[in-house]
């Protein structure tokens, strides 16, 4: 039991870790690209990885630590979490519909920018 145990903290850490530097990473691509879209795009996914680190935080803490305090911390950032993941992963699917279609308008804008130089 006691294997289980670390085990199951143990991957809740690491993937608390990975979902804070997926969300920074995904955050300096929002703020290196010059496209409105593609910058809402990967908005939603930053976000994405938030609500993941949120709910793995909760369940760690309620994990961990068996207090009432823990358990009433724990599920509102689970249902934070899971409400971020839910809500931006439909954003994430709207815009990237539009992505194809930002590509083209900024293909034909490099074009018509090259011409009139």
């Amino acid at each position: 039991m006691e294997l289980a145990y670390q085990i199951i903290v143990s991957a809740l850490v690491t993937l608390l870790l990975v979902s804070l530097f997926m969300f920074i990473l995904y955050k300096i691509r929002q703020f290196r690209t010059n496209r409105e879209v593609r910058t809402v795009y990967y908005n939603s996914i930053s976000r994405i990885w938030l609500g993941i680190m949120m709910l793995s935080f909760g369940l760690n803490s309620i994990i961990q630590f068996g207090t009432a305090v823990s358990y009433i911390v724990g599920i509102i950032f689970i249902l934070i979490g899971a409400y971020n993941i839910w809500y931006f992963n439909k954003a994430r699917k709207k815009f990237k519909g539009n992505l194809p279609i930002e590509e083209k308008a900024w293909e034909e804008f490099e074009k018509n920018k090259g011409r009139n130089k």
